[in-house]
């Protein structure tokens, strides 16, 4: 067994060092104090973490003064555990479902696996944008050797794109299309081809994400322009159409109304991206004429006893190779500034910007 000085706890002064948002487009280090392991809980020192477009989100548009990090896509290494959490030992590779990992586990939505809709939500601490994280023992995943510390930071958007395909009930030989290629499109495309769908078309608008797609499996990449996309996917198929659609860009663009374009009467759409609050970009009659069934999943959960983020690990260990042409970036954590820049700037041809401690 691995004792905690020699995976680094003690290797400090009590202090650990932390990127926080201090102003727009401003990211800036600091030290604040390392956390302790609590009751219950898990401490993990940070091995890489990926910038998210919620945390992009918040850079472009927030001149907030964080006073906690943020930071939810990790790997790292388990460094104590307090005193009631036994499933894990010192040394551990892990990963953390931040969403299960501050949920009470004991309301009707923890119970129910869905644990995003947790009525009494603890936070043991911040997030990954630091040395060390503290969370409940519930939401750490043990990482197997085939997922390596990269790989390992992107459990949390492959979870994402896992858990929207359990939601619509994807099933081999069902054709699709997923609109946008970034870290959460690529991520759905790839759970979609997993769970058997025969053929995945992905709407790329930027080069690199093109590449990406192709990587992890994709039948073809179908372009950003509206007319020529639905023109190409009614060729493909046939004329009919897709069996489902999967909307991961969000933000303002009517790409809800676009996604809802490529699929056939009595199909499916999947809304992953995250709009920005009044959001109207959907022409409401087509799809209606069409009867298409609208799913609204939300990060994560459990459904049928088993976890979206166990299942997202098993796919990694399988197709990791493919699925690392999403993590364009590494930086280091003194680099914080200029990762968010990388990340915001796709003239940078990045997708995944992560950050090695």
């Amino acid at each position: 067994m691995m004792s905690t000085t020699d995976v680094g706890l003690n290797s400090t002064d009590g202090t650990m060092r932390v990127a926080l948002q201090r102003g727009l487009r401003a990211m800036e280090l600091d030290r604040m104090p390392r956390p302790e392991a609590l009751p219950g809980t898990v401490l993990v020192k940070v091995a890489n973490v990926g910038i998210c477009g919620s945390d992009l989100h918040a850079y472009r548009n927030s001149s907030a003064q964080q006073s906690f990090p943020h930071g939810h896509e990790l790997s790292g290494i388990v460094v104590e555990t307090g005193v009631g959490a036994t499933r894990f030992q010192a040394g551990q590779r892990v990963t953390i479902d931040m969403v299960l990992g501050t949920a009470c586990g004991v309301c009707e939505y923890c119970k129910r696996g869905a644990p995003i809709h947790c009525r009494a939500r603890e936070f043991p601490f911040g997030g990954g944008f630091a040395d060390y994280v503290r969370t409940k023992e519930a939401g750490v995943f043990p990482l197997p050797d085939t997922v390596d510390d990269q790989l390992g930071a992107i459990v949390e958007p492959v979870a994402v794109g896992v858990h929207a395909c359990r939601k619509m009930r994807i099933a081999p030989g069902m054709t699709g299309v997923v609109v946008g290629a970034g870290t959460i499109g690529l991520a759905a495309a790839a759970a979609a081809l997993d769970a058997g769908s025969e053929k995945v078309y992905v709407v790329a608008r930027h080069p690199a994400q093109a590449r990406a797609a192709m990587a992890i499996g994709a039948s073809a990449v179908v372009p950003s322009d509206r007319q020529e996309a639905v023109k190409m996917v009614e060729e493909l198929t046939g004329g009919l159409g897709v069996d489902y659609a999967m909307e991961a860009v969000g933000g303002t663009a009517d790409t809800l109304d676009f996604a809802c374009q490529f699929v056939r009467p009595l199909g499916m759409v999947g809304v992953l991206g995250a709009f920005d609050h009044g959001f109207r970009g959907v022409e409401i009659i087509a799809p209606h004429i069409k009867e298409l069934t609208l799913h609204l999943p939300n990060c994560y959960g459990c459904i049928d006893g088993k976890q979206d983020f166990a299942l997202a690990i098993d796919l990694l260990a399988r197709k990791g190779n493919s699925l690392r042409a999403m993590i364009t970036h590494e930086l280091a954590l003194e680099d914080i500034q200029e990762a968010f820049r990388l990340a915001d700037d796709k003239s940078s041809e990045s997708i995944k910007v992560q950050i090695r401690m």
